[in-house]
């Protein structure tokens, strides 16, 4: 493919967003579906929960491990694989005739997203020359947040007119496009001028130190923080990452490369999506229990109002590449850091009657910030990391975000129960507003001094 032939570069964004909207939409859509899942199958709460909970752990687990594969193998050959296990894992889950076997293609949809989140928005560099590669981001993080947020949208549409299975069916159709569209867009990936060495030790310690912290965190909120198996695994996650770290830094080619926290500007990113975990995570679902017990909104109401999140990450994305032009990337992070402080002191002046106007705009600043842990996150990247290393490092963004997400979430939900016990609804999730800005405040200061 010639670089800078216009229709075939904009070829390969239409299917790389169409395939990257299939994985994020996947995440939301499954909501709507859920009451109908539990009928259907027989399924307990807690079997429901891990329906949602399986895709988010194997997601994590893998993200690193899928974006060094693409590094050393060739982006766009992991890439095609990751849609095909995709595909038929969506297959599985719309035929699925037990709650177990639903769980099991999650797991395997999970896996396939990993590879999908990763090396999708590696691969836009290799479409896009230096100049146009921010635009190029912006409109692919924007139809992320577009899945994100047209989830339980169109599930809803889906199982009224179709059925639930549909929410899974829907995936073929647009894969099938997507790929149409990279078959004859994208170029192949440029092999490393070096012996591929896969670490496999390594790949093992972060799976299961991944996976074992993520399980113990949601066993712990599910079954109960004083049962031994929760911090047994919570332990065994922590030893297997330390472990990591020990054997990463005596190899020649590591699967995770210590060397990105040695630069201050992809750790500055790093830390925003840190920020963006406690946003989509914590605000997201306290604020839904907000609007509903202390507003009594209805459902419809209560997603009208969140969906002004996504849509502020939306419009981020697409007009990055101006704001980036006039206050440049580093800055917006910043800004982006400042920002998220700022919307999580203002939670703590919600009460049952707070302006809706106060709160929606207090929404569209944490959308602001959600937005530039996307595309400005990869943007910094992409000025700051060496392209054969791209994968790798988007793949550790993205796993910060969802392991910050799950473990600021467990704290959080521990520190609301606890002061709901002694209070009410309204203390307790102030107390969350508060604990979420006293983190922030300190990722806002090392921020600051990591853009000098």
């Amino acid at each position: 493919m010639k670089e800078n032939n216009f229709p075939y570069k904009w070829w390969a964004l239409i299917g790389l967003s169409l395939l990257s909207f299939t994985a994020f939409v996947d995440v939301t859509i499954i909501t709507t579906a859920l009451p109908f899942i539990q009928k259907e199958l027989h399924a307990t709460v807690l079997q429901l929960q891990w329906v949602m909970t399986i895709f988010a752990m194997i997601l994590c687990m893998f993200m690193i491990i899928a974006g060094k594969s693409g590094d050393l193998l060739g982006r766009k050959k992991v890439f095609y694989f990751g849609f095909i296990i995709f595909g038929i894992a969506a297959i599985g889950a719309a035929n699925s005739h037990s709650i177990q076997m639903l769980i099991f293609f999650r797991a395997i949809q999970g896996f396939a997203a990993a590879i999908i989140a990763t090396i999708g928005v590696a691969l836009l560099p290799q479409a896009f020359p230096a100049n146009e590669q921010m635009r190029a981001i912006g409109v692919y993080s924007a139809f992320n947040g577009a899945g994100l947020a047209l989830g339980p949208f169109l599930g809803g549409v889906l199982i009224t007119t179709l059925g639930w299975r549909w929410v899974f069916w829907i995936n073929i159709p647009i894969i099938l496009i997507g790929l149409g569209c990279c078959s004859f867009s994208l170029k192949p990936s440029p092999k490393p001028d070096y012996n591929i060495k896969i670490d496999w030790y390594g790949a093992i310690l972060l799976a299961i130190g991944l996976g074992s912290l993520i399980y113990g965190i949601v066993h712990g909120e599910q079954m109960g923080w004083d049962l031994a198996s929760t911090w047994v695994a919570i332990a065994g996650g922590l030893s297997a990452l330390v472990l990591l770290i020990i054997l990463e830094n005596k190899i020649e080619q590591p699967l995770l490369d210590l060397a990105i926290f040695k630069n201050r500007h992809a750790c500055l990113a790093m830390l925003v999506c840190v920020i963006a975990g406690f946003i989509v995570f914590v605000f997201m679902f306290f604020d839904s229990l907000y609007l509903q017990l202390m507003r009594q909104q209805s459902a419809f109401y209560i997603g009208l109002t969140l969906l002004c999140v996504p849509v502020s990450q939306v419009f981020v994305s697409l007009f990055l590449e101006k704001l980036v032009n006039k206050f440049g990337v580093f800055n917006l992070l910043v800004y982006g850091l400042g920002i998220a402080l700022l919307a999580a002191i203002c939670h703590a002046f919600f009460y049952p009657n707070t302006s809706i106007f106060f709160i929606i705009l207090i929404l569209v600043l944490m959308g602001y910030t959600w937005g530039i842990s996307n595309a400005g996150s990869i943007t910094a990247l992409t000025q700051s990391v060496p392209s054969e290393k791209m994968g790798s490092a988007i793949g550790t963004l993205f796993t910060i975000l969802n392991v910050s997400g799950s473990i600021s979430l467990a704290l959080a939900t521990v520190l609301f129960h606890w002061r709901e016990s002694h209070s009410n609804f309204i203390s307790a999730f102030h107390w969350v507003a508060l604990f979420s800005a006293a983190i922030m405040l300190i990722i806002f200061v090392v921020g600051l001094r990591l853009r000098k």
